[in-house]
């Protein structure tokens, strides 16, 4: 279904009861696309959902598809033609790797999104979930209090979105929005937890380095969830139908030097800090983690996700320092 986007709010407005009450109607079959199983993100939510009793119809890329599976190049619009049609999606399809090249990231995250738009118009699909992330904020994902309206998404200048990764995933979200598609995007904050590729293995590689103490501070918090908190969201996101818009959505916010002691805990490592800044240490970028530890150490990395909560009545579970010393257990 197409729709244009002068209309597109004022559709959304008089059919959402609609569309809520066919959601809630297709939950009887529970039947469910999730693109990128094979990811970090998506294997834990392929799981939950099915241990929960859905029908999964799951796509790979960096694998051979099992049971149930199917391969997909989101890049490639002719590989949505074998998904099944009219049913919801969950898109975790992205590249996580900051150190992946722009235009690699531009045809992944933009161009995949415009692939999978077009299939979803033309197949009516009833409600698509992309994973989007908090990097859509550009150089203000340093900092507190990163609420959806006080925090404008940043996807065009490299001056305010130096990272390739966030503006592309900014563009992705910007096309969603344009679509006439139902939809909602998560922002996600760094997630951790068991096979996590990035957040639990730099700071293992930050408390290691013996020659290099951490920068000082970190009493400013900073937003995490944990993997296994995101399939939980998700349901919750399915059961209550399209938001239509694009929301932090975080699992805790923790001082970043209380992280790193949990972290250093788990591993029975000591904690060592510089008894000042250095501010070499903030253009640092052939070394994401000591960069990220400067930042976070300064400024914090906090996005309140209490929009939200309230539109969901969604509480995540479970203890965050346990997530942790799991996350920390499968890093050696």
């Amino acid at each position: 279904m197409k729709v244009s986007y002068l209309f597109y709010p004022l559709l959304v407005e008089v059919t959402s009861a609609a569309i809520r009450f066919t959601l809630i109607s297709m939950k009887n079959d529970n039947r469910l696309i999730i693109i990128g199983a094979d990811g970090f993100i998506g294997s834990s939510i392929t799981n939950y959902f099915r241990q929960s009793g859905w029908n999964i119809y799951a796509t790979v890329f960096n694998r051979s598809p099992s049971k149930g599976e199917s391969t997909l190049n989101i890049t490639s619009p002719e590989n949505f033609n074998s998904l099944p049609r009219g049913i919801p999606i969950i898109n975790t399809a992205g590249l996580p790797d900051q150190s992946a090249p722009a235009s690699l990231m531009r045809k992944v995250h933009v161009q995949g999104m415009k692939n999978l738009l077009s299939w979803a118009r033309r197949t009516d699909c009833p409600h698509l979930i992309q994973l989007s992330s908090i990097s859509v904020y550009g150089n203000a994902t340093v900092g507190t209090g990163r609420t959806e309206a006080a925090t404008p998404r940043r996807g065009w200048n490299p001056v305010n979105a130096p990272l390739a990764y966030g503006r592309t995933k900014a563009r992705a979200e910007a096309l969603l929005e344009k679509s006439g598609v139902f939809f909602s995007a998560p922002r996600l904050p760094a997630v951790y937890g068991p096979g996590d590729s990035f957040f639990t293995g730099q700071i293992r590689r930050l408390l290691k380095d013996s020659d290099r103490p951490l920068p000082p501070g970190g009493r400013k918090p900073v937003s995490i969830i944990a993997v296994d908190q995101v399939g939980p969201l998700m349901e919750s996101i399915l059961n209550y139908g399209p938001m239509n818009a694009a929301l932090n959505a975080v699992g805790t916010h923790v001082p970043w030097k209380t992280i790193l002691e949990t972290y250093a805990e788990s591993w029975d490592l000591p904690l060592r800090f510089e008894a000042r800044r250095r501010f070499r240490d903030y253009l640092n970028f052939a070394d994401p983690g000591q960069q990220m530890a400067a930042y976070y150490a300064a400024f914090g990395a906090d996005f309140p996700d209490d929009k939200l909560r309230e539109t969901l009545g969604w509480l995540p579970g479970g203890d965050w320092k346990k997530y942790i010393s799991e996350a920390a257990a499968e890093v050696n």
